[in-house]
């Protein structure tokens, strides 16, 4: 019975301590990052850990200090994208990673606080591989799909 305590309580807790795994790779989504996302309620999670792959094609500073990037996808991929991302965001997958610069805004204050954001920033033009949270953005206005909060960029030559 012992046994069968331990075995059920591993199985019960290990989704908790881990980070989720994206299939079509060896990269794991920090789950950590959760709490410094504004608002979070918002994002509809779709897929827990997602990897894509396009070329960056803007990239602007967000008042409650993430970025916004637009990833114009690779071939394949583009199922991903809903209506809103074609007519809102110029056909483009937006990508979120979470607490790149200050924090101006009042209501996002404290999100960010003790955290400093390693993950690497593409320039405009970069092809990248991207990882993270696959989610919808549910905020009045927005309706578009998007990485968010990402975990990993990184350039593929």
């Amino acid at each position: 019975m012992k046994k069968y305590l331990l075995l059920l309580s591993f199985v019960i807790f290990l989704p908790v301590l881990t980070f989720s795994q994206d299939n079509n790779s060896n990269i794991s989504c920090d789950s950590s990052l959760w709490q410094h996302v504004y608002k979070a309620y918002r994002l509809e999670v779709i897929e827990e850990c997602k990897t894509v792959t396009g070329t960056i094609n803007l990239i602007r500073k967000e008042k409650d200090g993430d970025l916004h990037i637009q990833l114009k996808l690779d071939k394949g991929q583009g199922y991903l994208l809903n209506k809103k991302n074609k007519t809102r965001q110029k056909g483009c997958l937006v990508l979120e990673p979470v607490c790149i610069g200050k924090v101006t805004q009042q209501s996002a204050l404290g999100y960010c606080d003790d955290y400093v954001n390693k993950v690497y920033i593409p320039e405009v033009g970069e092809h990248v591989r991207v990882t993270g949270s696959y989610v919808l953005d549910t905020e009045a206005g927005h309706g578009w799909r998007e990485i968010h909060p990402v975990t990993k960029i990184e350039v593929i030559k």
